[in-house]
């Protein structure tokens, strides 16, 4: 039973504790919460070893009037301002890959996307093997829809049987009918009193004639650009064309890179350069009337 909580809040004259619940939240200055490596000082950051702890957080989020975004492992995420305010979650909770009969994998949302394709590929049997080049939990992949592109048509959701989430203080499953979703997002995207528990998988057998996952990895040396912190791609809406001409246009520490479209690599401990590329980009789509949508989750 919870029963006490923990805060640490640094301030110039050391650490102040306050007792409310088990739980603690702490305040650090950190850039290891967001693939693109920026440094940031965030006042509220704790941790969910189980759904009792979300409840927690929520409850005390709620009272003090603060914003929650639940972490996988940073990668789709950019924290805007040097000071981040909200209360930032990591997803701790045990991690497990429970085979199931009928080819099917019950997987917790803290899992890597790895993890699965690793086993899939050592049982024969097929799966996204796309997001082989992704560095996801399950949870985030399916809370963003992930998969190939617009143009294949192809999500982490063809393998879905089911998703388990814990909301207003319950477990709920859904059917892979029943859950919400469209281009790289879900009626979980952005919504942070959800929590996905885990999921269902159905997979079925295949033979290989190569292994799937040196061959994605082969892919993603060719195609994308990891030269530097980078988030992946970051907008889930662009025009190409005015993305083409960004290649390797630069502000400071970061660039469009040359190599890759809707890729943005920087080498600095701030945003603010990565946040400048990117209201240009918007700049110009709304100037030629384009359609524009960001893939990144931006929080401050």
């Amino acid at each position: 039973m919870i029963s006490k909580l923990f805060i640490f809040l640094k301030n110039p004259k050391g650490v102040e504790r306050v007792k409310m619940s088990n739980l603690k939240i702490e305040s650090l200055t950190s850039n290891s919460l967001s693939h693109y490596r920026t440094q940031h000082y965030f006042e509220r950051v704790g941790e969910i070893n189980s759904v009792d702890d979300l409840q927690e957080y929520c409850n005390w989020a709620k009272e003090n009037k603060v914003k929650i975004y639940i972490i996988g492992n940073g990668s789709n995420t950019l924290f805007v301002k040097k000071n981040i305010q909200s209360l930032i979650l990591k997803n701790k909770l045990p991690k497990y890959t429970n085979p199931l009969p009928n080819n099917r994998l019950e997987v917790s949302s803290s899992a890597s996307v790895m993890e699965v394709l690793k086993y899939c590929y050592q049982n024969s049997m097929n799966s996204f093997y796309y997001l082989a080049s992704v560095p996801a939990t399950i949870g985030g992949a399916l809370a963003m829809n992930a998969g190939r592109g617009r143009q294949h048509g192809c999500t982490i959701y063809d393998f879905v049987e089911s998703v388990t989430f814990f909301e207003d203080g319950c477990i709920k499953t859904l059917e892979n009918s029943q859950i919400v979703r469209d281009y790289r997002e879900t009626m979980f995207t952005g919504i942070h009193s959800k929590l996905i528990l885990s999921a269902i998988f159905k997979f079925e057998p295949t033979e290989f004639t190569e292994n799937p996952l040196t061959s994605r990895q082969i892919w993603a040396k060719e195609h994308q650009d990891n030269t530097a912190p980078n988030c992946g791609s970051v907008f889930k809406a662009a025009n190409y064309a005015i993305l083409e001409k960004l290649k390797g246009l630069s502000i400071g520490k970061a660039m469009f890179s040359a190599k890759t479209s809707n890729w943005i690599v920087a080498k600095s401990q701030s945003s603010y350069s990565i946040i400048m590329l990117i209201t240009i980009a918007k700049i110009l789509h709304f100037i030629t009337r384009q359609k524009i949508a960001l893939e990144l989750i931006t929080i401050d």
